[in-house]
């Protein structure tokens, strides 16, 4: 088959690497494979370096401009003509969406939408989320299949008119990574994230100011984005700059792993982080909010903690609890590896994909 696969951020957050490994193993198996990405980014390196060809649409952008979106919509219409996928596999809302109008238009046989997320469940004004919701309901109905990263995803949108029959869910999947050797011997606290507002890293900022008044140890931040200079500053402003390490944009970035004791995600909105999987998949005991797909990956007690939003103080006893009691890291780190390999197999998601794709 000839396979484009299509996003709108050429980053190389959770979306990115998704569509990184379907290219890849797509290529493995003999299939024509391009990928259609906004800006020149790590994904677009990392896919050079496997071969596989890019097709670079510069003006495509997460931020929603009217003139920018026409022309990046004529690109697409112009690819899909040219290239005439067999599969157009299409990634993020506005890629999604324009890449959904283009395909319809231009007769692609297959045109299979992937939700990593809904960007109405972020905190938006009222307006803005019906705005979003109903482009999101005209990608669903436009494309031929939708696959939704978590049942909570599916059931965010299974409701809403004629889409239902188009919606299945096919959890991510890893293989197995190596990881550096750990060094530094002090407790550590880590998370890898895109530094957006959603992630809810100013809530583990709050906590983190009064867990470190209580012990010795070291929060580290893997990642970019829009928040990262804010996240700094207040860091400054909460006095716990010396304990606190951004280390900015770091390839590979999951090998860091192996240097974390505890593994923190208190997103305002998820659908089904990759990262997550990740830390599980090395035994590190998590502490996350019960966001989009999270609950369908953590048991609260069983292998891992499950907080409220917005809640630091919560976050903050809970950092305590596992600090002071290694044979409960150990445990809920257990239990996370064992349902991560049982569940989350590459393997099975590639299988379930590509069937699509028939």
């Amino acid at each position: 088959m000839k396979i484009l696969y299509g996003i709108t951020k050429s980053n190389f957050g959770g979306a990115q690497r998704y569509v990184f490994d379907l290219a890849t193993e797509a290529k493995k198996k003999g299939h024509d494979v391009a990928v259609l990405s906004g800006g020149k980014g790590v994904l677009v390196e990392k896919l050079m370096a496997e071969k596989i060809r890019v097709i670079p649409i510069t003006e495509m952008r997460r931020d929603i401009y009217i003139g920018e979106e026409i022309e990046s919509f004529f690109k697409i219409l112009k690819v899909l003509r040219n290239e005439r996928p067999d599969v157009s596999h299409i990634n993020s809302s506005k890629m999604g969406g324009l890449g959904a109008l283009a395909g319809r238009l231009t007769g692609v046989k297959k045109i299979i939408f992937t939700a990593h997320g809904w960007a109405f469940n972020e905190p938006r004004p009222v307006w803005q989320k019906v705005f979003i919701k109903f482009f999101v309901w005209l990608t669903i109905l436009l494309s031929h299949k939708t696959i939704c990263v978590s049942e909570k995803t599916k059931g965010d949108v299974e409701g809403w008119p004629f889409i239902k029959n188009k919606l299945v869910v096919i959890y991510n999947g890893i293989l197995s990574f190596d990881l550096t050797q750990r060094e530094d011997k002090i407790f550590t606290v880590g998370t890898i994230s895109e530094l957006h507002r959603i992630k809810g890293l100013d809530i583990l900022l709050k906590a983190w100011s009064k867990f470190i008044k209580k012990h010795t140890a070291m929060l580290v931040i893997v990642g970019e984005g829009e928040e990262k200079q804010n996240l700094e500053n207040m860091a400054k402003k909460l006095g716990i700059s010396d304990s606190v390490t951004f280390k900015g944009f770091v390839d590979n970035a999951r090998s860091l792993l192996s240097g974390f004791d505890i593994f923190c995600i208190p997103s305002r909105s998820e659908a089904m982080p990759y990262v997550l999987l990740e830390a599980g998949f090395v035994g590190l005991p998590v502490i996350a909010t019960p966001v989009g797909g999270i609950p369908e990956i953590i048991e609260n007690g069983i292998n891992g903690i499950l907080i409220p939003c917005e809640d630091a103080e919560t976050l903050f006893s809970s950092l305590i609890l596992l600090a002071e009691d290694e044979n409960l890291r150990k445990r809920l780190g257990a239990h996370l590896k064992a349902s991560i390999q049982e569940n989350f197999l590459f393997e099975k998601m590639v299988e379930k994909t590509f069937n699509l794709y028939l």
